[in-house]
């Protein structure tokens, strides 16, 4: 659905809907094929929308803010030294981190 639609259905105005979808960090329309920084927040935290960065996060993993919520919802693929970045902040292993970027065969049906 469209934004115009959803925002019909639920009987609101656009800007509303939209608002909703950015406070609760409802993904819309990705762009890249797998969101490995979504899979790496899973890995850490269970649920993606727990994590709040702040200021600390983004000059420690060297990402600006634009960057890094373009990377979250999608709209833009992270390179290799980002997602190595990120991975170290968040103390995952670098077999985690290998297994999160590996295509399951059985993912690809769902």
């Amino acid at each position: 659905m469209t934004l115009t639609e959803l925002a019909k259905r639920v009987n609101r105005s656009e800007l509303a809907v939209q608002l909703f979808l950015h406070r609760n960090r409802i993904v819309i329309g990705q762009v890249v094929k797998r969101n490995l920084v979504q899979e790496i927040l899973k890995i850490k935290f269970g649920h993606p929308e727990y994590f709040n960065p702040t200021k600390a996060f983004f000059k420690a993993v060297g990402i600006n803010q634009i960057r890094w919520w373009n990377l979250y919802y999608g709209r833009k693929p992270i390179t290799q030294n980002e997602y190595l970045a990120v991975a170290t902040h968040f103390n995952i292993s670098l077999q985690e981190a290998f297994n999160a970027r590996q295509l399951n065969i059985f993912e690809e049906n769902e």
